[in-house]
């Protein structure tokens, strides 16, 4: 194997500067004397609508502490508003469908543990995940086993009780069901792992082999999040035998209102292409130190525009929120938060975003012997770095925003990672010439003279790329890569679809090619997306049959789940990043940071909280905590309601 090229030098565009605290200066749990709620709960339990709320809230809630707040403890009322590209596939998480994305997803669900707000935990204390719903967690002597227990006392939005069924469902009939397409997919949950149920609140994980707290982190948003089971039971096969599991997949459709959710607010208004509307939830389990009920909006609203709209609603202080990730608008985005009068406040992180080319090597699955020839060619490395090569990844990030912006992307983690290494990572340059003594070298010649390399059966070498029409940055580049590859000999043939068939098909492995932003920071989350953890990941390959060097990558990202050690796992991190980068795991195109805005009438939102590090944004800021001062506050379209069931 040559010598690695080194990456080449990074100008880095944060101004992050944040003050490190303690997990427990978070949050806790805990009773507090007494407790209060929003006024107009108030009004509901006088008129026998709704229980007190020391009935509606656990023995032991979690608690949010002031002193990490930023702006204190808040007052109740108004509107959160956000605007997003995306659209709800419906509201069976647990079965994989999306609810239109940009903090709508986070805003329902609750996971047995939080990683958001990790970004403010000191060093000395990241190990391992925050609690959630599940409070605390013991490990046996040789940590084949972690016995978890669950806070006592949470309710669905409908009131019904959330109990340890709740997580052997999401577990036995969802994650550990194949035919389920769970967003943490069966066996990618550390070595041979099995769950067993010992009470109502506490339940025990038994490993193959010894585990960490690392591998816990896989319980966060967006895999280890309970749904309803005393509502989807009835629609589950394995509860009914008149139900089918593409009926159980739709069992929640978007249309259904209101869902039954356990995180602060719940969907009771959808309508397509206009707008979403959440009302709070006033079974939420979360208070402040005051003992005020938690969240203290109202109302959150989510607009359905586009995802170029979301920056631009957000400069002009139409929208509260928004992940700038869209690099076109960026050059004037920051020009007009500079301003005294912009209503939002700009704040750019490292680069997390990076996009890629993926090509599935799963032979297995292919539609025809084209496909299947297509397929064999993407499991040869040199073909791989043929495509690398080829790629002037300068001339494509120029092409999505003039400036100092954008980055080479390899594979692996991107450079806002903290387990991102250079030294570790193989950097393959713009070099056309090498591109074409590679494909060369595989005997892929033009051998009929029109510009296109042909299969050894004759057939052009054309390769259909799905890619997600909705997203401008996506598109941009699949044009500047389609046009560089075929200055090789190699066409590609774009397949745009809506943002719901890209997902639905990503992560079911169908495809032949795909282009898509998929960040790469932290291994365990969404780890189906780019690592070999089980027999059916990554997506890009879930017919099992490995690359020479994934069976070391396997073993590789094992080892860092199963260790505590911080020093081992930043080593181990390296190893992984140059398997991904030597072997072009998949071809990396560029990385590009992302900016917070927020608007300034919005308290608490933390200065520094980045985009995304350990989970995104909406979760990282802790929307449960926002508030808006009285005087500020943007008018309720449905003031004095909740979900009624």
């Amino acid at each position: 194997m040559a010598a690695a090229q080194e990456m080449p030098p990074e100008q880095s565009l944060s101004g992050l500067e944040y003050e490190l605290i303690g997990k427990a200066d978070i949050y806790s749990y805990g009773a507090l004397e007494s407790y209060s709620e929003a006024p107009f709960l108030s009004d509901l339990v006088a008129a026998g609508e709704l229980p007190p709320v020391a009935e509606r809230l656990p023995a032991e809630p979690i608690i949010m502490k002031t002193g990490a707040m930023s702006d204190g403890i808040g007052e109740y009322g108004g509107v959160f508003r956000h605007v997003i590209g995306g659209r709800p596939e419906g509201w069976n998480w647990m079965a994989g469908q999306h609810q239109g994305w940009g903090g709508i997803n986070m805003a329902m669900q609750e996971c047995l543990v939080r990683q958001g707000p990790r970004w403010q935990v000191r060093a000395e204390e990241q190990t391992g995940p925050l609690p959630n719903l599940a409070k605390s967690w013991e490990w046996n002597d040789d940590r084949t086993e972690v016995t978890m227990q669950l806070m006592q006392g949470v309710r669905w939005s409908d009131g019904d009780p959330f109990d340890v069924e709740d997580v052997r469902f999401w577990w036995e009939d969802n994650v550990e069901d194949e035919n389920v397409s769970s967003r943490m997919p069966a066996g990618s949950f550390g070595e041979g792992a099995t769950m067993e149920v010992i009470d109502d609140y506490s339940f025990k994980f038994t490993f193959d082999s010894p585990q960490s707290e690392t591998v816990l982190e896989g319980l966060a948003y967006i895999q280890g999040c309970p749904g309803p089971s005393h509502i989807l039971k009835a629609s589950h096969p394995s509860y009914n035998a008149d139900a089918t599991y593409e009926g159980y997949t739709n069992a929640l459709p978007n249309d259904l209102l209101p869902p039954v959710v356990l995180g602060a607010w719940v969907p009771v208004v959808h309508r397509p292409d206009e707008i979403v509307i959440m009302r709070r939830n006033p079974y939420y389990f979360k208070v402040d130190e005051s003992g005020q009920q938690l969240p203290y909006y109202n109302e959150m609203q989510f607009r359905l525009s586009t995802w170029g709209d979301r920056t631009t609603q957000a400069v002009a202080g139409t929208g509260d929120f928004s992940n700038m990730e869209d690099p076109g608008n960026y050059v004037e985005a920051l020009k007009q938060s500079q301003d005294d009068s912009s209503p939002v406040v700009a704040n750019f992180g490292p680069r997390v975003l990076s996009w890629r080319l993926m090509l599935n090597f799963d032979t297995s699955t292919a539609a025809d012997d084209y496909d299947r020839a297509l397929r064999d060619l993407f499991r040869e490395r040199d073909f791989r770095l043929a495509l690398s090569h080829a790629l002037d990844r300068d001339s494509i990030g120029q092409a999505l925003a003039r400036g100092p912006f954008s980055y080479p992307y390899i594979a692996g983690f991107a450079t806002g990672s903290p387990y991102y290494d250079a030294a570790s990572s193989a950097y393959q340059p713009f070099d056309q010439d090498r591109a074409n003594a590679l494909l060369d070298g595989l005997g892929l010649m033009d051998s009929d003279g029109d510009g296109i390399r042909n299969m050894p059966d004759g057939e052009n070498i054309i390769i259909e790329v799905m890619a997600d029409a909705e997203r401008g940055a996506d598109s941009k580049q699949i044009e500047a890569v389609a046009s560089q590859l075929e200055e090789v000999g190699i066409r590609i043939q774009t397949r745009s679809v809506d943002q719901t068939t890209a997902d639905t098909n990503r992560t079911s492995g169908n495809f032949t090619a795909m282009f898509a932003r998929l960040p790469v920071i932290q291994p365990t989350r969404e780890t189906c997306e780019s690592f070999p953890a089980g027999a059916n990941c990554p997506t890009f390959n879930k017919g099992g049959d490995r690359l020479d060097f994934e069976a070391e990558l396997e073993t590789q990202y094992n080892a860092f789940v199963a260790s505590n050690d911080a020093v081992e796992r930043a080593s181990l991190a390296q190893s992984m990043q140059r398997l991904m980068t030597e072997n072009v795991y998949y071809i990396g195109t560029v990385q590009i940071p992302a900016a917070l805005l927020v608007n300034k009438r919005v308290r608490n939102a933390h200065p520094g909280t980045p985009v995304f590090m350990y989970e995104w944004a909406e979760d990282g800021v802790m929307r449960e905590r926002l508030w808006t001062p009285a005087d500020l506050q943007e008018a309720e379209v449905l003031p004095g309601t909740v979900a009624e069931y």
